[in-house]
């Protein structure tokens, strides 16, 4: 039987995963790229969208990638005892990892998407999809620390 916490994390999952694919197509990889490694050469729009771009997005956007790619994503990138010990400890608790993140740069944003108090209609594409990724790890994240 799935335990409502499961199921709430599995459901906040899955809403992670749109925004972060959401979020990838709207800002392109050459951009997601570009955060991650080089912020500079974000493009003017993204780098505006984010009001600049720093450390704590370059981490979360990772994150985005990573849930992407991971096991709740596409499946690419997935625990395995051919990885290194710290890219699994990484891939098993990356909904803790971001959602404390979230929670700790864009509580307030997070929190009025949670509650309900968000107006979409007052941000854009990449701002909405960025903050139903983190909102919804954020809620996977405490799931997770509920269900065990």
């Amino acid at each position: 039987m799935v335990t409502w916490q499961k199921q709430i994390k599995n459901i906040a999952m899955a809403l992670s995963v749109v925004g972060a694919l959401w979020m990838a197509l709207t800002v392109g990889l050459s951009d997601i790229f570009a955060i991650l490694t080089d912020p500079s050469s974000v493009s003017a729009s993204t780098d505006a969208a984010l009001n600049g771009v720093d450390f704590v997005d370059r981490i979360l956007v990772a994150g985005v990638g990573l849930t992407l790619l991971g096991s709740a994503g596409f499946g690419v990138v997935t625990r395995s005892s051919n990885n290194p010990a710290f890219l699994n400890t990484i891939i098993q608790y990356q909904a803790l990892i971001i959602g404390f993140l979230a929670f700790s740069a864009f509580g307030t944003e997070a929190w009025d998407t949670i509650s309900g108090d968000r107006v979409w209609s007052d941000f854009g594409d990449i701002e909405n999809s960025y903050i139903l990724f983190l909102a919804s790890s954020m809620v996977a994240g405490i799931a997770t620390l509920l269900d065990r």
